[in-house]
């Protein structure tokens, strides 16, 4: 149980395991900011994942003051990591503080949640390999290997352009995970992460109105409720690409059961994890604190909100840009004094922020700008979709909107929750203009699919004042009705979510190639090269480029990921191939150097980019001088050659 996993059962175990390990130290983290303030247990396990991700920011802070040397050492981070554990679940007992809120009760949401959503945790691995998995694994894999922070995936002096805490998360999950490649931490990172955002609902929908049948309400609706496509069903299915046939895929279920690209934030908990999914769960943090604020105002409420936002900001674009606009509205509708309110939410934030930002800016100016690396059409829904994939949370809101509308102006946690979908509905509308205003190449901030998520958390939490008041009226008159009603929307909100779990691993294309690469079988292509050891440079054919640089993290001469014309690397600078070797001559060498190693320049190309290793794709071996090793991936043989010791970066 402590090595590889040999299956997938293993595999799961394993990662609940690391999960819990990892909320639990999130949980301390936010426990020793709570002090002795009125935050209760359920609170502060709703800061769990906001806590995991403080310890993730310091630790960054650590690997980057020592030149990458951190995370280039897991007993290290694992031994952090215990210490941490141990010392504030000492400091915890020592405290003897009394357990105060129906902290079971959410702890009971998480389980069902992680039942839900991480069934395929336990019956595949790898939990996909798609692109941007592949993508973000390689940047972890950098850090562990030295790097600073994450770099690009080809060779040169390429600076970071994406940030980073997902990558600093994935470091910490990686260093403790059996295995200890990113594609294993992605077990733990997704139970974490539903867990996580689960219990953050929760605590923020009991804030709002003091009643835990509102934290059921939210968890429910915001993180476990699917649409009515599933009435639609003829067996198990979900929808692996909703671009397919040209949109009309998106469709088959009316924009329900959607694996990627959901309007849907509760289908957001689908495999695998992705930096947007944490900045959603960081951004409901943000939410309970402002929620909490609004109870019970103080200074250090609001310096603790500034943090977060300022974590939201180091994961996501669109979700820090609303949570910015939310605070400017509080400022302006719901702040005595305003100047004191900005300064204190918007200041950490900032300054946490700038930790990633200002380097980005000085690059930005360096190498003339960014370039637009969005080449994948957007998903759009049309009307009847949207509220057919939003399932209950639309009817319920409409109630919570009708009993609730008039207490706005005199309670301030359902003022916050009118300020909200006002603002991220706003920012829905508004998405559209972002690349007119500061240019194209930010596009990706412009695409609406990326908002829908975060106007249905606003809603989805008008939903759960809805839930409240309907269990309420109905209950004072039958006990019996108001269980039938949770009974019947349990059912209804769950069906489209457990259906869509349970198709995955047979829907979502297997990949027995990483497999057998986390599995360490010694004829693998991805295990062997990455048996080379940590930072090495390399020339892999490109029908393999993706998968050796999600496994291994290697800065690769040439990569080509989803895209097949200009910039295939992906690469944000504008100037960047004026400064490294341009990109049609890496693809040239790397063509020559992986099928042609019988050509008398193959030395003298392989020394020219000081590369480490070369994978050659040639039915018969290369030279016996260059002593090639035979490996497969998957059914294709190649033939690894190792030119010189890697070094980390």
């Amino acid at each position: 149980m402590l090595g590889p996993p040999t299956s997938e059962l293993v595999a799961g175990i394993q990662g609940l395991v690391v999960a819990v390990v990892l909320l639990g130290l999130g949980y301390l983290v936010a426990d020793v900011f709570a002090g002795r303030r009125r935050l209760d247990e359920v609170d502060r396990c709703g800061l769990a994942l906001t806590g995991l991700c403080v310890f993730a920011f310091v630790l960054m802070l650590v690997h980057m003051a020592t030149s990458g040397w951190l995370y280039s050492h897991p007993l290290v981070v694992r031994l952090l990591v215990a210490g941490t554990v141990v010392g504030l679940g000492l400091r915890r007992i020592r405290n003897n503080e009394r357990a105060r809120g129906p902290l079971w009760l959410g702890l009971g949401l998480a389980a069902l949640a992680v039942a839900v959503w991480a069934s395929p945790v336990f019956r595949m691995m790898p939990l996909t390999a798609t692109a941007d998995t592949q993508l973000h694994n390689g940047w972890v894999d950098q850090l562990m290997a030295g790097e600073t922070t994450p770099g690009a995936v080809l060779t040169g002096d390429i600076p970071n352009y994406y940030p980073w805490l997902f990558h600093s998360v994935g470091a910490v999950t990686t260093s403790i995970t059996p295995g200890e490649t990113p594609f294993h931490s992605l077990a733990p990172l997704h139970v974490l992460q539903v867990a996580g955002t689960v219990l953050a609902l929760f605590a923020l929908g009991r804030a709002l109105t003091t009643r835990a049948t509102t934290g059921v309400g939210a968890a429910v609706l915001g993180a476990m409720s699917g649409g009515f496509g599933f009435v639609m069903l003829r067996g198990l299915d979900v929808v692996t690409d909703p671009r397919g046939n040209d949109g009309a895929d998106a469709l088959r279920y009316q924009g329900d059961m959607l694996f990627s690209r959901s309007y849907n934030l509760s289908f957001h908990n689908l495999i695998p994890p992705f930096p947007r999914d944490l900045a959603f769960g960081l951004l409901i943090s943000f939410v309970l604190l402002l929620a909490l604020r609004a109870r019970s105002a103080s200074a250090w409420v609001d310096v603790a909100s500034g943090i977060s936002l300022g974590l939201v900001g180091l994961t996501g674009g669109e979700t820090f840009i609303v949570g910015v606009v939310l605070v400017l509205a509080i400022v302006v509708f719901d702040a005595e004094r305003k100047v004191a309110t900005a300064a204190r939410l918007l200041g950490p934030a900032v300054a946490v922020y700038a930790v990633w930002l200002v380097p980005v800016l000085v690059n930005y100016l360096r190498l003339d700008g960014f370039v637009s690396i969005t080449h994948i059409i957007a998903v759009d829904l049309p009307a009847t979709a949207i509220v057919l994939s939003w399932g209950l949370a639309t009817p319920f809101a409409v109630i919570g909107g009708a009993a609730y509308a008039s207490r706005a102006r005199a309670e301030r946690p359902v003022r916050l929750v009118a300020l909200f979908v006002a603002v991220s509905g706003a920012m829905l509308v508004a998405s559209a203009l972002i690349p007119q205003v500061v240019g194209e190449a930010f596009d990706t901030l412009g695409r609406k699919h990326r908002y829908w998520p975060i106007f249905y958390l606003s809603v989805a939490l008008v939903g759960a004042l809805g839930f409240t008041w309907l269990l309420e009226s109905v209950g004072r008159r039958s006990r019996a009705a108001a269980v039938a009603i949770v009974v019947v929307a349990f059912a209804v909100a769950l069906a489209s979510p457990v259906v869509a779990t349970l198709a995955t691993p047979d829907v979502v294309k297997p990949h027995d190639e990483v497999r057998d690469g986390m599995t360490r079988q010694d004829d693998s292509l991805l295990h062997v090269v990455r048996d080379a050891g940590p930072g090495c440079t390399i020339a892999a054919p490109q029908g393999v480029s993706r998968e050796v640089f999600g496994f291994t993290g290697y800065r690769m001469l040439s990569w080509t990921g989803n895209w097949f014309g200009e910039n295939r690397a992906r690469i944000r600078w504008a100037d960047i191939y004026d400064r490294i070797t341009p990109e049609q001559e890496r693809i040239d060498d790397n063509k020559l150097l992986t099928t042609r190693p019988d050509d008398a320049r193959w030395g003298e190309v392989a020394r020219r980019h000081d590369l480490d290793l070369v994978v050659v794709a040639a039915d018969s071996p290369p030279p016996a001088d260059l002593a090639p090793r035979p490996v497969t991936h998957g059914t294709d043989p190649y033939w690894v050659v190792q030119l010189q010791e890697c070094a980390i970066a």
